[in-house]
């Protein structure tokens, strides 16, 4: 089994980034001895704790959120069926490279990856206060992956005549 750069380009990026999600994990502690205010004045300053500033709640996905990605997932299934049934129909994929799509276990790895991925950059969206534009991108998404799958299952094969 021949590995192609773009696997090799693919596993590299997803572990730049594994391991920047690792790094900026990690919490740097404050130094112990701070320095306090000064004050020229008579009045002595009085040491405070440092104020607690209360984050905005995150926001989190609805069951609409939800439901949208598991179509995603589902459309990404039905494509790497009505795919593989197009392609054994003698037909040829027309996005993606060849060798993507003849080696079964390359295939189902990219079309969880491209699951993965939505799914992800949906959830950042969301995280970041952008949940219209994550449910747009979902459905448009959505939308056109539906309509690769019908195509896949309503085109003929083509039978190559033999002689």
């Amino acid at each position: 089994m021949t590995w192609g750069r773009w696997t090799f380009i693919a596993v590299g990026l997803l572990l730049l980034c594994f391991l920047l999600a690792c790094t900026s994990a990690s919490a740097e502690s404050a130094p112990a001895d701070s320095n306090l205010p000064y004050s020229s004045s008579l009045h002595p300053v009085i040491a405070v704790a440092p104020a607690r500033i209360a984050l905005p709640q995150q926001q989190r996905p609805h069951l609409l959120d939800d439901a949208l990605y598991a179509w995603i997932a589902g459309y990404r299934a039905f494509d790497y069926l009505s795919t593989r049934r197009a392609l054994a129909g003698g037909a040829r994929e027309v996005v993606l490279p060849q060798w993507v799509v003849a080696n079964r276990s390359t295939f189902i790895a990219f079309e969880g990856l491209a699951t993965a991925g939505e799914v992800s950059g949906s959830m950042w969206l969301i995280r970041h206060g952008h949940r219209r534009m994550a449910r747009t991108v979902n459905t448009v998404s959505i939308g056109l992956g539906v309509r690769t799958v019908v195509h896949n299952y309503t085109e003929p094969f083509v039978v190559p005549l033999q002689l």
